[in-house]
């Protein structure tokens, strides 16, 4: 993230900062590192808030901090309006941890800034003093106490999983990993679940170890703010190439449009951006598609040529073994599944309900003859 770059080469020497900023200077290099945060300075931005309480003016404060304050004779360097931007973006920043099982960072920056803080560290001194008097943030208390329990949740769905994994032979354990990986037709179910489970296994593992250190970073992207683009627009996304973990939770994350919803959902959202951070999986299909694993069956063949015939019809994706070993949706549907988060109703919406449309059987007795949970 070049944002993040930026904020660690802000940093710079403590006596760069005001005297009475002493402290936190000394700081700032230990909380804010290459690779992201530190959880053993999650003390550092509550500080900095205790600081800034009741200020008539934050940017006077800030800048004081910083020696970014300049004169009537000299206008503050670019890089001492970088400090003070520094030190804004971290007085928004919030450190969540549940009795040392997992942690989790969420940086909700002012709603009304369409970048980061401290990408205007070469603007006016006019627009950064609006920048550091910016106050009302992106995301609600009650949102960032949100999103903190679907981390929470996330995790106990991927624990869950890897207990799965672990004893792939147990009947139920087998009937769990086969509905969301390996089509009810394949040659070798035993053998097809063996050769995955080292791979599921390990990726998992990934994940829960990055929640428990604290590599999370939960934030959204100012420069998408009311633009209406697909990213403003999405429920959250992820960078697989990044050094820092990051997952950009968007507006579409509250709403209710998707397969599940509510918290079940966030949860949901949170394990599958992980698969994409953590283990490189791909989107080849969402729960919307279609997640079920299929071979060239009659299924496969009846759906795509209705796509052929129609092109405006909503394809159901049936995904190949090898898509759906890969597809995020499906890793965190099993999550979800492993756990018992899901009904019948829910598995059948996401492994694919649009393929039996034709049918004319209810919903009920969809679940009831449990078509594709088997």
């Amino acid at each position: 993230m070049k944002i993040h770059e930026q904020l660690v080469a802000a940093i710079q020497s403590t006596d760069k900062y005001s005297s009475d900023w002493k402290s936190i200077a000394e700081a700032l290099p230990k909380l804010v590192r290459s690779d992201g945060f530190h959880y053993l300075q999650a003390s550092l931005p509550d500080s900095i808030r205790r600081r800034l309480a009741g200020a008539k003016s934050i940017a006077k404060v800030l800048r004081a901090a910083a020696k970014a304050e300049g004169s009537l004779i000299s206008k503050p360097s670019n890089n001492a309006r970088a400090r003070a931007l520094l030190l804004k973006t971290l007085a928004h920043l919030y450190h969540y941890e549940t009795a040392g099982e997992r942690k989790l960072w969420i940086l909700s920056l002012p709603s009304v800034l369409t970048s980061h803080p401290i990408e205007f560290a070469n603007e006016t001194d006019a627009l950064v003093d609006q920048v550091l008097n910016a106050t009302t943030e992106a995301y609600s208390d009650e949102q960032k106490r949100r999103i903190d329990g679907a981390v929470a949740t996330a995790l106990r769905w991927v624990e869950r999983g890897m207990i799965v994994a672990g004893d792939p032979n147990r009947p139920e354990h087998k009937a769990l990993l086969k509905r969301w990986f390996i089509p009810s037709t394949h040659a070798d179910v035993d053998g097809a679940i063996a050769a995955f489970m080292p791979t599921l296994r390990r990726g998992l593992l990934k994940i829960a170890i990055g929640l428990k250190v604290g590599d999370l970073i939960i934030l959204d992207d100012p420069a998408q703010r009311g633009t209406g683009s697909t990213w403003e627009q999405s429920e959250a996304y992820t960078f697989t190439r990044n050094d820092v973990r990051a997952v950009w939770v968007e507006p579409g994350f509250w709403g209710n449009g998707n397969t599940l919803t509510g918290a079940t959902n966030w949860a949901r959202i949170i394990v599958h951006e992980l698969t994409h951070n953590y283990c490189q999986t791909a989107d080849h299909s969402y729960s919307w598609q279609g997640l079920l694993p299929r071979e060239s069956d009659v299924f496969r063949r009846v759906n795509n040529a209705r796509v052929a015939l129609q092109p405006g019809f909503a394809a159901v994706r049936t995904l190949s073994m090898g898509q759906c070993q890969t597809n995020a949706d499906s890793w965190a549907f099993f999550c979800a599944d492993a756990v018992g988060a899901l009904t019948d109703r829910d598995r059948i919406a996401a492994l694919g309900n649009k393929l039996y449309e034709d049918t004319g059987w209810t919903a009920a007795q969809k679940v009831e003859r449990k078509l594709v949970t088997q």
